[in-house]
């Protein structure tokens, strides 16, 4: 296909002419003559394959294919996971480019039913969807094969991972596909681990986002490339690398295993604190709440909207009801206007006391972080891949400069700062640090 492609356009046209319709129709669907070869399943007897990339090298169409694969070989039934059903719905089944329902051939396309949660081909194979966010559904039942869809993203990832893998016991050779942009979660960690170790169970396929680069917009590939070339984090978003060392991010005291966590319930009682950047066109807001007499901070919503002031608002007074707020704050030192606006509409902030001094606010944030004292809800996808990605230039050197890239397009970086740099990693908890304890309810199957 490489060679047909690379021909004039005078002889592809001969060669497609010369084509009966069935033929191609075949052509078209017949995936091993379309794909590159790092969006093919690997060779020999693996039980996992961790397929890491980049923003659109194509994993979710290496997702769908083998799938489709998979039904066609009368594997069944397969378990379908996403961060939620929507995902799975949009990204996985239906609507998406990539979607299974967009890439099947008509001579092979599965009947989908939502109430259900399930899609049923021809040969009578079937899928079911599942989600990151209710690890519980896949208590019990049984699959011959699973794909799984950003598995870094999930709300609980090692509940569903345990609850996948224990119910992956149907048929001669149950396998798992996982497709996802590189977080450094545990479970990505340790099945890096088992590749390395030569564990031939498990395969890691990595792939760039420059090796689709034929297929996606010019405006994307300039606007992925501005962001992030030129930082370490671009190893991430760009080539699919797990961060295993922090070096370069602004933020490197911040222990992304130890201070992001599933979702609890916040006691009504603890006090509120809230940070807000207005953003030339886009307002980015964040709240914490402090558990008492550890100070510990826990980030627990985020907010990122195009709106008008009123809306923004209103937005935060019906987001925030019974809260009891210690500090609110948001803007720098010239924007006492838009506070006053703030203000007079019902939303009442004041100046933080570092408004004018980021480096000052970087320092104190990266303090807190060294503590271990602020925690961050998984399902946080914004304010965790800006903290992720928040990082220092660096030169052809390789040298770190001074300058952090991209700096304005971090709005809740910004919201954050003006916050947590208001609060000392010793407050509320007397001289000696303490360890975090177990101060929260994490996830439990049935609980």
């Amino acid at each position: 296909m490489q060679l047909l492609c690379s021909l004039p356009e005078s002889e592809k046209t001969k060669f497609q002419n010369n084509l009966s319709d069935e033929e191609k129709l075949a052509l078209l669907y017949d995936w091993e003559k379309w794909a590159r070869v790092n969006q093919l399943p690997p060779v020999g007897d693996w039980f996992i394959w961790l397929l890491l990339s980049g923003r659109g090298f194509g994993k979710t169409r290496a997702l769908s294919e083998v799938v489709r694969q998979w039904a066609s070989e009368g594997y069944t039934p397969i378990a379908l996971v996403g961060q939620t059903k929507a995902d799975v719905r949009d990204t996985i089944v239906e609507l998406g480019d990539s979607s299974i329902l967009k890439i099947s051939p008509p001579w092979f396309m599965p009947e989908y039913e939502p109430s259900k949660r399930r899609l049923t081909w021809p040969n009578g194979v079937q899928a079911v969807i599942y989600s990151g966010d209710e690890p519980d559904q896949l208590r019990g039942p049984q699959h011959a094969k699973a794909a799984v869809d950003e598995l870094a993203k999930f709300l609980y990832p090692q509940q569903t991972w345990d609850n996948l893998l224990l119910g992956l016991r149907t048929g001669k050779s149950p396998q798992c596909v996982v497709a996802t942009t590189p977080r450094p979660i545990k479970i990505i960690k340790e099945l890096m681990q088992d590749s390395i170790r030569g564990d031939k169970r498990v395969t890691v396929t990595r792939g760039h986002t420059l090796d689709n680069k034929f297929n996606l917009a010019p405006q994307f590939l300039s606007h992925i490339i501005q962001k992030y070339e030129g930082t370490r984090l671009g190893r991430q978003e760009l080539a699919g690398e797990i961060l295993s060392s922090l070096k370069g991010l602004v933020y490197d005291a911040f222990d992304s295993e130890a201070c992001i966590i599933p979702r609890f319930a916040l006691p009504q009682e603890w006090p509120r604190y809230f940070g807000q950047d207005f953003g030339r066109v886009n307002t980015a807001a964040l709240w914490y709440a402090m558990e008492p007499g550890t100070g510990f901070l826990y980030c627990y919503r985020e907010y990122l909207q195009k709106a008008s002031l009123t809306e923004h608002v209103k937005s935060f007074q019906e987001s925030s009801k019974n809260e009891t707020f210690r500090r609110k704050v948001g803007g720098n030192l010239q924007e006492e206007n838009v506070r006053e606006a703030y203000s007079l509409a019902g939303w009442h902030l004041t100046e933080p006391r570092h408004s004018n001094d980021v480096k000052a606010r970087i320092v104190m944030v990266n303090s807190l972080h060294a503590h271990n004292k602020v925690y961050y809800f998984s399902d946080l996808a914004g304010v965790l891949d800006e903290k992720m990605s928040f990082a220092y230039e660096v030169d052809k050197e390789d040298m770190m400069q001074e300058k952090i890239h991209n700096e304005s397009s971090f709005h809740y970086m910004s919201a954050e700062g003006y916050i947590l740099s208001e609060i000392s990693p010793v407050e509320s908890i007397d001289s000696q640090d303490k360890k975090r304890v177990k101060s929260f309810q994490p996830y439990s199957p049935g609980g």
